[in-house]
């Protein structure tokens, strides 16, 4: 509850103009005209208006001492999060050179409207090899492994699996180097042609994989035009992890195409494709992106030498999650680095320390603090007169408006030779804004019982927002029930877009959850043992037969039908109070059947059935009535079908 402040002065203009003219006629009872057109009566309202100014400023004194008590607790608003995704480079024609795409590389949207575009940078270098194929081996399921390179040499035709292809047989190519986060594409020709007889071209029962160092990892395809090696063309996937191995005694990036067992209704292969040659070239790559533009090298400065100097930034707000930003001053033997940290209570006088306020901008050194006895402490070593302080990388940026669709960022802002588009394959997620001064004055009412300890859930979930402002929703819950007691479970779910089709966009990035646990670690209640992680995620497909009003377009009812039920589903916005779907609910037919009656054009609900599926793989359940997830699960909706009764 919100205590009554006093109203300092509660007189407003009317009120001051009123009581204006009242002591004119006391004291001046020949002045009669107290019409507005009169000069004098203008005079009173100008001094009216002033008065009033004044006064709605001595009002805001309180707040203004509200605030500076809550930048005296240690109280800072929270900068923004950058909202982050993948961003994908194509290359003109595959190189002869490695490519580099360096960390710092600028993409945005179009400009279509006034406002400036949303732009994009790259958080790390991307090197795009150039890579040759040095080895094909062919490997049956039980048997050794077979070397081609006589045929290669001679021109001849060689199988890609034994005489009548089984599942485990497999093609090994080894490339020359490896290309992690790479596009590679590979080039099949025979002599006259290739062929494998009996599978579907349009889905040939095999893998594409890559060793990764620990094991073969699937990659994700993107073309294959060879109709299953039944012809000539090409094959292009996208390789996360790559590494060197040696396998049968030769050294290179291995890729295999190995034959899985057919899936019911898929043909196989009667007879082993013949192959003449392969060729390899690395035609893109992809690598993260923020939506964040990076300052590099920035000087600052010259310092003052006194304890507690401040410096500003050239540019602000810093966006979240730089908690390993460093600084350099200068010195008789160089540069020399220091540390941020979050506060100076356990810096000594000797340790070269800063502070940040990320949304002002602004670099403090340590403080000295005045004794008992009567001595100074210094918190935090100070840096010399005249000294020069360099920034060698932060980032700006962020907010709501960084979570763009899919194919948005399609401008390259850096010049990159070879390149030539550029695109997001995923949605942007976890962009959320700044803080504002109400939502602190909320916060802070909070902060102040727990003293940045995490000990209630409510201690946690508030912690948890501190360090990543990306995070839309928290949920930390005591694991006993979960057969580990002393466990605490914090879920976190990133903010993501309205209508998001992608699983991948709910599940927070690495650095995102590793931000956190650095927070959380070090206030957690001793003993205790803390687990940060996404929620699991039951999928569900909605089956509806629909009716429509007379006149209503079925296609459009179908999709305002669609929209209405992934709106009800998000994670985020949805649910029965629109703060996203709670844990452990389930989804009941009833709600449902409220949901579509509500959209525009909606005569009834004929029929609707539930259908529970798994969020990765896609595989559905049995039709029920109602989808129950688990205790500390969210629903997905993974598809609907829709149809409309003519």
């Amino acid at each position: 509850m919100t205590l009554p402040a006093p109203n300092l002065d509660d007189r407003g203009f009317q009120d001051l103009v009123d009581e204006a003219k009242r002591l004119v006629q006391l004291r001046n009872p020949n002045w009669t005209d107290h019409n507005v057109s009169d000069p004098g009566v203008t005079l009173i309202e100008t001094f009216a208006y002033m008065a009033d100014q004044l006064i709605y400023r001595l009002n805001r004194v309180p707040e203004r001492h509200y605030i500076k008590f809550l930048e005296l607790l240690g109280e800072r608003l929270i900068p923004p999060g950058a909202a982050t995704t993948d961003v994908e480079f194509r290359l003109s024609v595959a190189q002869e050179l490695d490519v580099v795409i360096p960390e710092g590389t600028l993409v945005s949207t179009p400009r279509t409207t006034p406002a400036p575009p949303i732009t994009f940078s790259t958080q790390r270098d991307l090197v795009i090899p150039d890579v040759t194929v040095v080895e094909i081996l062919t490997k049956s399921a039980d048997g050794p492994f077979s070397s081609h390179d006589e045929a290669r040499a001679g021109g001849r035709d060689f199988p890609a699996f034994s005489g009548t292809p089984v599942p485990g047989d497999a093609l090994y190519i080894a490339l020359s180097a490896p290309a992690p986060r790479c596009i590679v594409r590979l080039t099949f020709s025979g002599n006259p042609t290739i062929e494998g007889i009996g599978v579907d071209p349009r889905n040939p029962p095999y893998v594409v994989e890559a060793w990764d160092g620990q094991e073969w990892s699937a990659v994700d395809l993107i073309l294959d035009d060879t109709g299953g090696l039944n012809r000539d063309g090409d094959m292009e996937f996208l390789v996360a992890q790559h590494e060197r191995s040696i396998i049968a005694g030769v050294q290179g990036a291995w890729l295999r195409i190995r034959v899985v067992e057919a899936a019911p209704g898929q043909p196989r292969y009667r007879v082993s494709p013949d192959i003449g040659s392969v060729a390899s070239g690395t035609v893109g790559g992809i690598v993260i992106a923020q939506h964040c533009e990076p300052v590099f090298g920035e000087l600052l400065g010259p310092c003052s030498g006194t304890p507690g100097d401040r410096l500003t930034l050239s540019r602000s707000p810093l966006i979240a999650g730089q908690i390993y930003l460093e600084i350099e001053v200068s010195g008789p033997h160089g540069w020399e680095s220091w540390e941020r940290v979050e506060s100076f209570v356990n810096s000594g006088p000797m340790d070269q320390h800063f502070t940040i306020d990320e949304v002002a901008g602004v670099i403090q050194f340590g403080p000295v603090v005045r004794q008992p006895d009567g001595s100074a402490r210094l918190y935090g070593a100070t840096p010399p007169a005249q000294s020069m302080v360099r920034v060698p990388r932060y980032l700006v940026g962020g907010g709501r408006e960084g979570n763009v669709d899919a194919g948005t960022l399609t401008v390259l802002r850096s010049s990159i030779p070879f390149v030539s588009n550029v695109i997001n394959p995923r949605a942007a997620n976890g962009g959320s804004d700044a803080e504002t001064i109400d939502d602190l004055k909320s916060r802070a009412a909070i902060s102040v019982r727990t003293q940045a300890r995490a000990v209630t859930a409510a201690d946690y979930e508030m912690l948890v927002r501190l360090a990543a402002p990306s995070i839309a929703r928290v949920s930390c819950r005591d694991a006993t029930d979960l057969g580990k007691p002393g466990h605490v479970l914090v879920q976190v779910v990133p903010w993501v877009p309205a209508d998001v089709r992608d699983f991948e966009l709910l599940l927070p990035s690495p650095e995102v959850l590793r931000n956190i646990e650095v927070l959380l670690e070090p206030r957690r209640v001793l003993g205790s043992i803390m687990h940060v992680e996404p929620p699991s995620y039951l999928g569900v497909v909605v089956a509806t037969r629909l009716v429509p009003q007379p006149g209503s377009d079925a296609r459009t009812l179908v999709t305002r039908a669609d929209q209405a039920l992934r709106a009800y589903l998000h994670p985020v916005t949805g649910g029965p109070h629109g703060d996203g779907w709670p844990f452990g609910h389930p989804l009941l037919i009833a709600e449902v059947h409220s949901v579509l009656q509500r959209v525009p054009g909606v005569a009834y609900v004929d029929l609707v059935r539930l259908i529970p599926a798994d969020v990765v793989t896609g595989a559905r359940g049995t039709p029920a009535d109602i989808v129950q997830p688990g205790q500390h699960s969210l629903l997905f909706c993974v598809g609907n079908e829709i149809e409309v009764r003519e």
